[in-house]
């Protein structure tokens, strides 16, 4: 019995002309002709007949074996264009002539019954779009059922009557008026208008015998597969050519809803409770037009003009996946108490669907390659006491790459089932539902942008559900946590040389070293000590000798190190990024600022002004969304700095563009108040290089401009020659406080390979 709500929903005509939207087209080999129909499930996957894949591929009717390396032509008849793609098998029940757990024997051509007779098959190019899956429902006695052909034209459409189902196939009376169905027709749904849905596939048609007709034998009669033999078919665990044995789980089949598919009924409670609560928020007939458009365009269903009533709108809310949350997201601030009672009553009710449809697609645009193949290790180490992966364990041992679109689907979908992490909450506020904590862990171990992104979204989604900002924020600092020991495991190696040059006379130095893998282990050792002075030149071979051997066996190969050198504040001008090995004409010529990413640093500067580490950490965690600071001419006291530094905390980048005679001074307030990252020309020229230096800051990532300077550094080398002008020399402090200097480790220098 049709409920009564369901009237303002098109039904009829326009919903059969919805349902052909799924209908696939099989082609034989020539991709010119149509020998069969199929059903689009969803998730790139097309469910028809084994016979009509033997056929499409020239095969024997009932050929038993898989034809793995065949590809199948289909078309979507629905589709804009209408063009072939192509799909190869990944399951395949042959026809046999016993039912399950019989004697299995092939079928044979002219066999009157036979079972199984299924193909899944993916898709190997996207689904066009206008194409939608098909809503399914079990096939019972005397439904009236539509076919169409596998050409999916309106007038082909065949009706007929369920008289039997009671077997593993069912068969469908067809009278004398109208179309038959025919072989044309096979592999392709049934669809049911009381169900709202496709209740089976078109298995074969009973022919009568050649001759003359009697009235004895039998017409128009239709051997077909219901439902819930599909369901058994293909959800089987034994035999190898069940689904579950490859590995595979086709939607429709996996229990994956999505809005075109009809949930199971609530009861009657939950649906008066439901109505209520509609009632209360939409007594307006203006606002339950506006809020019911809203819905069925959003879930894409089909309405006519009238006015919803309020059980047209419950309906659909307690029908459609995605309907409540869609329906809460467009209330607005005074109604958001109501609405979230309503959200609570489906989430009581077991009503699937956490995301509204916008929030959904949002986030599926969110997932980069990148992304989907870190979700699954996000998910699970978010979660690492719930069942879920127990019951879906390939869930969360995805393979970067492997069917990644399908596997974030999939595990999106079992993620919103679970309406809450177990972690504590403030009181009288929701538990944050284990999808937003996943997205938290997902966020944590993506590039600063897409965390950004990310967080927005989950902020959002938790707003509309009530979470409380303090309880996503503690997820977010626990997944910080997480994804600060992911990176030390698994991060690219960063090595790092720290070395400290100590001047004994005009232009000698003495020299520590430390080397740092960057692998994120306690693997940091000293590896030059030594009192020896040494010029500019030999300082050069000693650390580039060092660096080549440390990093040639690193696997795989490290980013361009970075080496540091430790300076006492009154010799930051000293221009160790310029020198070079004076090499001989057989040498390679090396110049440290071209072959290395060198920056210098100021330890001794923070212990001068105990005060500047605490700023000094506060300012580095601003790096990516701090502000800049550009100090030029018009700067010449110290107290200029220090106002402008503290009316912004957060600055972490200044650029020092005054005149030289100040530039000491102005950068030691830049030090006492923990500025992190400073740069100036080292050319005497007074503010003529301050948009060159600001491009140089800006033009990239915050954390990539020790390796921009590199690039400028040996950029300039190359275009030395012939230039009037001279180009712009960059110096830069890189203070990370993320990797402080090392303490000075005093080991025996004898354990070290001679230098």
């Amino acid at each position: 019995m049709r409920v009564k709500g369901r009237r303002w929903l098109r039904t009829g005509d326009a919903a059969a002309a919805g349902a052909r939207r799924s209908l696939v087209c099989v082609l034989d080999a020539a991709r010119s002709e149509i020998v069969g129909s199929g059903v689009y499930l969803g998730e790139g996957r097309v469910l028809t007949c084994a016979h009509v894949v033997n056929d499409a591929l020239g095969r024997d009717m009932f050929a038993q074996d898989e034809p793995t390396d065949d590809a199948v032509g289909l078309s979507f008849p629905h589709s804009e264009s209408g063009a072939a793609i192509t799909a190869r098998t990944i399951a395949w029940i042959p026809a046999r002539r016993a039912e399950p757990g019989g004697a299995s024997q092939p079928a044979r051509t002219g066999d009157f019954v036979w079972y199984g007779d299924l193909a899944l098959l993916e898709l190997t190019a996207g689904v066009p779009a206008r194409v939608r899956p098909m809503n399914w429902a079990w096939m019972a006695k005397d439904q009236e059922v539509r076919a169409w052909h596998g050409s999916g034209q309106p007038f082909s459409y065949a009706d007929g009557s369920v008289q039997s189902c009671e077997e593993l196939v069912g068969f469908v009376d067809s009278t004398l008026r109208g179309a038959a169905i025919n072989p044309g027709y096979s592999g392709g749904p049934l669809w049911c208008e009381d169900q709202g849905a496709a209740v089976g596939i078109v298995l074969g048609v009973m022919e009568p015998p050649p001759g003359p007709f009697h009235s004895h034998q039998v017409t128009r009669r239709t051997i077909v597969l219901p439902w819930q033999t599909v369901q058994a078919e293909l959800g089987a665990t034994d035999g190898q050519h069940t689904t579950a044995s490859r590995g595979a789980s086709p939607a429709g089949l996996d229990g994956r809803p999505d809005t075109d598919r009809l949930l199971r009924a609530v009861d009657p409670a939950t649906r008066h409770s439901c109505t209520a609560l509609v009632a209360d928020l939409l007594a307006d007939p203006g606002r339950r037009t506006e809020h019911g458009l809203r819905l069925a365009q959003e879930l894409g269903l089909d309405v006519t003009p009238d006015v919803p009533t309020v059980d047209d709108i419950v309906e659909i809310l307690l029908t459609r996946h995605r309907a409540i949350a869609t329906f809460v997201e467009g209330v607005t601030a005074p109604d958001r108490a109501t609405a979230r009672k309503l959200l609570a009553l489906g989430r009581a009710a077991t009503v699937p669907g956490l995301l509204s449809v916008r929030e959904h697609r949002w986030l599926l645009d969110l997932m980069s390659k990148d992304v989907r193949d870190r979700f699954p290790e996000a998910a699970r180490e978010a979660l690492p006491h719930s069942t879920l992966f127990d019951d879906l364990p390939a869930l969360g041992h995805a393979p970067a790459g492997s069917d990644d679109d399908r596997t974030t689907v999939r595990l999106i979908a079992a993620l919103e089932e679970f309406w809450g992490d177990s972690a504590p909450v403030p009181d009288g506020s929701p538990r944050v539902p284990a999808l937003l904590r996943a997205v938290e862990y997902l966020a944590a171990a993506s590039v600063p942008d897409r965390m950004q992104r990310l967080w927005e979204w989950s902020e959002q989604v938790a707003r509309r559900l009530g979470v409380a900002g303090e309880a996503l924020g503690e997820r977010r600092d626990d997944a910080a946590g997480w994804a600060h020991r992911r990176r030390k495991r698994t991060g690219l190696p960063s090595p790092r040389l720290t070395v400290r040059l100590t001047p004994c006379s005009a232009n000698t130095y003495r020299c520590e070293a430390w080397y740092d893998p960057g692998t994120g282990g306690a693997d940091e050792r000293q590896v030059v000590v030594e009192d020896e002075p040494r010029a500019p030149a030999d300082l050069v071979r000693l650390l580039h000798r060092i660096l080549v051997r440390e990093t040639s066996s690193i696997e795989p190969s490290p980013v361009v190190p970075l080496l540091e050198v430790l300076l006492d504040p009154e010799h930051l001008d000293v221009p160790v990024d310029q020198w070079g090995n004076e090499a001989s004409p057989d040498e390679l010529p090396v110049v440290l600022g071209a072959e290395y990413a060198v920056v210098v640093r100021c330890p001794d500067a923070r212990r001068r002004a105990p005060e500047s580490l605490r700023h000094w950490r506060a300012r580095w965690a601003e790096l990516d969304n701090g502000g800049v600071l550009r100090l030029d001419q018009r700067h010449t006291k110290q107290l200029q700095v220090y106002g402008l530094l503290k009316e912004d905390l957060a600055v972490a980048r200044v650029i020092i563009d005054c005149a030289p005679q100040h530039r000491a001074a102005l950068r030691a307030v830049c030090l006492a108040l923990g500025v992190p990252v400073i740069v100036w020309d080292r050319q005497e020229s007074a503010g003529t290089r301050g948009d060159q230096l600001t491009g140089l800051l800006l033009n990239g990532p915050a954390r990539g401009l020790p390796h921009r300077v590199r690039r400028h550094r040996a950029r300039a080398l190359a275009e030395s020659d012939g230039n009037e002008t001279a180009p712009l020399t960059p110096a830069l402090m890189w203070d990370d406080a993320s990797r402080p200097p090392p303490r000075p480790l005093w080991t025996d220098p004898t354990g070290e390979e001679p230098l």
